[in-house]
């Protein structure tokens, strides 16, 4: 049997593999990217057009308090904004800025990848995603396998957590400002931060397809160039309401926070050449 001196040599030999904050090992479902629009043919597909509204009592969103420290010891109290607050019309129930995409797709037949290149900002104390020329928002579409670049504007100390189809957590002191990640697995990529800004969330959505987008002020949406076929759609809102905080033992200060899970609906949907089929989704 080993002696002590053997087996402490054999623990800090397996230390780094397994060190804080390692990426745990790769999912069954990561692979390389797929083939994309190599059977793509115009010809073969139609058009999803769509509104999302609300039907429940317009939801509460709470705001969150920031103490920031100051130099004689105290702390200049803010209150922050709830990212994920839904944005919906009081009038119309029109829901704006939900997620929409589709499920089972043939990515052989999918048409080319439309979206531009997604970049992270961590900035004034928020996660931002920018994607191509969009305007800022809270979520990107990423092409699985494509570089994203994930940079903190901040003159202070930052860092990027994700969870969910990626692990990772990568602090941005001073001397580095911005990083590159390549994402491998299809599926949503929670972003939060692990600097004590427990508000910050954003999110990406890794995939082979480019079958994603945004519904307008107005609660519309439109997908263009979908294949024949019965694919699912998914309409989905971030979770807005707190589950869980955790503060700091010493100052009482929160550090990290949980959000209530999603919201999702799902609904196959009937794709055929050349035409356009109306879709009208209630979120519940």
């Amino acid at each position: 049997m080993p002696g002590p001196l053997p087996r402490l040599l054999l623990l800090l030999v397996l230390l780094p593999a397994a060190g804080c904050g390692a990426e745990p090992p790769a999912a069954a479902n990561t692979a390389p990217p797929a083939a994309i629009a190599t059977a793509f043919d115009p010809g073969k597909c139609g058009r999803l057009a769509g509104r999302v509204t609300w039907n429940r009592p317009l939801p509460e969103a709470p705001t969150f308090i920031f103490g920031m420290p100051k130099k004689d010891g105290s702390f200049d109290v803010r209150l922050m904004p709830n990212p994920n607050r839904p944005q919906i019309d009081p009038d119309s129930r029109a829901v704006a800025n939900a997620v929409v995409y589709l499920r089972k797709i043939d990515t052989a037949a999918a048409k080319p990848w439309t979206h531009g290149d997604v970049r992270v900002e961590l900035t004034d104390r928020q996660i931002v995603v920018r994607q191509g020329d969009d305007p800022p928002r809270r979520v990107g579409f990423v092409r699985r396998g494509k570089p994203v670049d994930l940079v903190a504007t901040d003159p202070f100390f930052h860092a990027l957590r994700g969870r969910g189809a990626a692990f990772f957590t990568f602090p941005f002191p001073d001397s580095v400002k911005e990083r590159t990640r390549a994402f491998d697995t299809v599926g949503r990529v929670e972003l939060s931060s692990a600097a004590g800004f427990y508000w910050a969330s954003a999110d990406l959505f890794v995939d082979d397809h480019p079958y994603y987008t945004l519904t307008n002020r107005e609660g519309r949406f439109v997908l263009d160039d979908v294949p024949a076929g019965s694919p699912e759609l998914v309409v989905w809102l971030p979770g807005w309401g707190v589950t869980k905080q955790e503060r700091d033992p010493e100052s009482g200060l929160v550090t990290r926070q949980l959000y209530d899970p999603p919201t999702e609906v799902r609904t196959r949907v009937a794709v055929a050449p050349g035409q356009t089929e109306h879709v009208a989704v209630t979120l519940p």
